[in-house]
């Protein structure tokens, strides 16, 4: 294969040294005049143009590409010079918009000044800004600010199993964020990219026309979606339909809508003759062309730019007429988006959108091939299944890996996302067309809207289907790759029928059992008492075995988003149900006047998260004291009443209870976990 394709090999090797250079540091790096001396090397061999040479040549170009991608990572790498520990202020400028979160909005800065003691100096650094959501909003890519304060380093994940945003921030060279609220002014406004800019005004025009005639908040909310990659209203109905049978990639504009209309633009110009060998780079400059200004309407969103790279090299592989070279074409397409962009080989969307393009293109002919259908409907959804198919099957432990479950019926499904993901995606386009005629537009978007809502009910009936998703499937990198190997096992041996391969996708699902057993049993005889470090949340969390219990206050309990992110991480490393609703755990408990008494495996729990009061009671004896929401101002508010044996403080306590605390605690000579200090507490012992 590496030989028919050269292009796979060359992004696979620099890809490679990408991933090292990240995960290995600079110990990967080879010394720039050994590299020079392997170039100048392969340079000589090559001319020789000899078959002797040609295994070393092969060593050195796996060298040679290997080093220049992980140089190019190094040289990506932005190095953070800003001194922010003696910052007082610093100049930022906006380098994206504003983005809408629950209590705030959000945008990167980009940091140019710093304020110390020696005054004004030159920096350069990124940080992740949080901004009072009333404020943030009112801010425009490019503007200047003055931000008072300095930003902290970005924080590891808190819990185990969270999702680790520092990671996700690093891709972007990001190292530090800071909730700025409204203490910052604009001093100016300057461009960071003219195209940039001229794309985001272009898609607000184009989200305020398809608004105007799109009423159906949900329809509209699943056009703007579609169509130009604004997810801003879509609701947590809309997005747990849609990702409950496996059609969440409609939703997000990338390789699926820009196939779309690279085939009707390929569809267009071969039927006005365009498509005929003397006029083919005509083909590939109007295709190119359409394909950017549809970039252009999504406001150049990183999604919409991979896709349309991929499909533009695609352009440019049929002027040359190289179509059975579709896997160099892409290959080639992904190395140029590696050399701009090394990190986007970390990027979800990155991986996904060329797995299952490789998948659809590999796959898709062999399994169309296994039944042939003389009917044209049927065909059409016989082809439509062997495109799910093949894309699932390409994905699927991928994405298993980052989501944690996997759509049962999205067989189902595809038949009607797919020809209503081009339905709409192509009317959307025509309504923005037609938007110079508002009665025309108005009667448009009005069967636009019907449509939209009839899928959005389509996708709701099947997500209530029995077992429409497996939920909380965990899979470690090492498991992702030992399912890929199976599959890649049993597809070889299918297509090839040599026996090693069916040996090797076996002896892999073998590997994968044992994976999966050794880890779960590691959980399955174990008791565990833990506190997690939710933000300003009261978080406890018991479990025994595969089944689990949380008491917690009432605002975690009922937000769904805070539950995702700080404990069910943590639950599906453990095998735990990760619905709350779900918990199967029996604990023995007696609610008191202020908080709540634990029995747990012979072990006590109180939770202290009222005032103590002028109640009077015997003194607790305990295990584990949880203190909770400024329960107790001094320590010694607890000598005659409760003595613990361990001591919590967890992160509902204000900042001034928590120090009153420990200064006590550090007088007294007791031993206090402070989560906010020291991080997620956890207690483990077995059965």
């Amino acid at each position: 294969m590496f030989q028919r394709f050269p292009f796979v090999r060359f992004t696979f090797f620099f890809a490679l040294g990408i991933v090292s250079r990240h995960y290995l540091g600079e110990v990967v790096l080879l010394p720039q005049q050994l590299l020079f001396a392997f170039i100048l090397g392969y340079l000589f061999l090559l001319f020789k143009n000899s078959l002797e040479y040609q295994r070393v040549l092969a060593i050195l170009s796996f060298v040679l590409l290997f080093s220049l991608g992980a140089y190019r990572l190094d040289f990506y790498l932005v190095d953070d010079v800003g001194d922010f520990e003696s910052t007082k202020a610093y100049k930022a400028q906006l380098i994206s918009e504003p983005e809408e979160k629950k209590n705030s909005a959000r945008a990167i800065l980009e940091v140019y000044e710093l304020l110390n003691d020696s005054g004004w100096v030159k920096s350069e650094s990124r940080v992740n800004g949080y901004f009072s959501k009333e404020e943030g909003l009112t801010l425009s890519y490019g503007d200047l600010l003055l931000i008072n304060g300095a930003p902290n380093e970005t924080t590891p994940p808190a819990n185990p199993g969270e999702f680790d945003y520092r990671n996700y921030l690093a891709y972007q060279n990001i190292h530090f964020q800071q909730f700025v609220g409204d203490d910052f002014d604009v001093i100016g406004h300057a461009e960071p990219n003219w195209f940039v800019a001229r794309a985001i005004e272009v898609r607000e025009v184009c989200v305020a026309q398809l608004s105007q005639y799109i009423e159906s908040p949900k329809s509209r909310a699943v056009v703007l979606a579609l169509v130009l990659g604004v997810k801003d209203e879509l609701d947590n109905e809309l997005i747990q339909s849609f990702s409950a049978t496996g059609a969440m990639h409609v939703l997000a504009v990338s390789g699926l809508h820009v196939g779309i209309i690279f085939g009707i633009i390929f569809w267009v110009l071969k039927a006005v003759g365009l498509h005929k060998r003397k006029y083919r780079w005509w083909m590939a400059a109007i295709s190119i062309l359409v394909l950017w200004t549809y970039a252009l309407l999504t406001g150049l969103s990183p999604s919409v730019l991979r896709a349309v790279t991929m499909f533009s090299f695609v352009a440019l592989g049929r002027a040359l007429f190289r179509k059975g070279n579709i896997y160099n074409t892409l290959s080639l397409s992904a190395l140029a988006l590696l050399l701009y962009n090394p990190y986007l080989i970390m990027s979800v969307g990155f991986q996904l959108s060329f797995l299952a393009v490789f998948g659809i293109v590999y796959l898709h002919p062999k399994v169309y091939g296994l039944w042939q259908v003389d009917n044209y409907f049927l065909d059409k959804v016989w082809s439509i299944t062997c495109v799910s198919i093949a894309a699932q099957l390409a994905t699927g432990p991928l994405s298993t890996l980052y989501f944690h479950q996997f759509p049962t019926y999205f067989l189902v499904s595809n038949l009607f996302i797919i020809p209503a993901a081009f339905a709409i995606l192509i009317g959307g386009l025509i309504l923005l067309a037609l938007s110079f005629a508002p009665a025309i537009a108005a009667l448009f978007g009005t069967v636009l809207g019907g449509l939209v809502s009839l899928v959005n009910w389509l996708v709701a009936q099947v997500s209530r289907f029995p077992n429409s998703t497996i939920d909380g499937v965990y899979f470690s990198i090492l498991d992702t790759w030992l399912v890929y190997a199976v599959l890649g096992g049993i597809i070889l041996f299918l297509v090839t029928k040599k026996g090693a391969y069916l040996k090797l996708g076996l002896s892999c699902a073998l590997a994968f059992s044992i994976s999966q057993i050794a880890h779960f049993n590691s959980y399955s005889d174990s008791l565990e008492l833990s506190v997690l470090d939710a933000s300003n949340h009261s978080v406890i969390d018991l479990r025994a075995g595969f089944k689990g219990s949380v008491f917690a206050n009432d605002e975690f309990l009922n937000d769904p988003e805070s539950q995702q992110f700080s404990l069910s991480g943590k639950r599906l490393m453990s095998g735990v149900k990760q619905k709350i609703e779900e918990d199967e755990l029996a604990v023995s408990q007696t609610n008191l006047p202020f908080g709540k008494l634990m029995v747990f495996d012979g072990k006590s729990i109180l939770w202290l998260n009222s005032p103590l009061g002028d109640f009077d009671f015997d003194q607790i004896e305990v295990d584990f004291l949880v203190i909770s929401n400024n329960a107790i101002k001094s320590l010694k508010q607890l000598e005659a009443f409760i003595s613990a044996d361990q001591i919590i403080l967890d992160k509902s306590n204000s900042f001034y209870t928590q120090r009153s605390l420990l200064v006590g605690a550090k007088e007294n000579q007791v031993d206090i976990h402070q989560v906010s200090a020291n991080g997620y507490f956890s207690s483990l012992w077995r059965k």
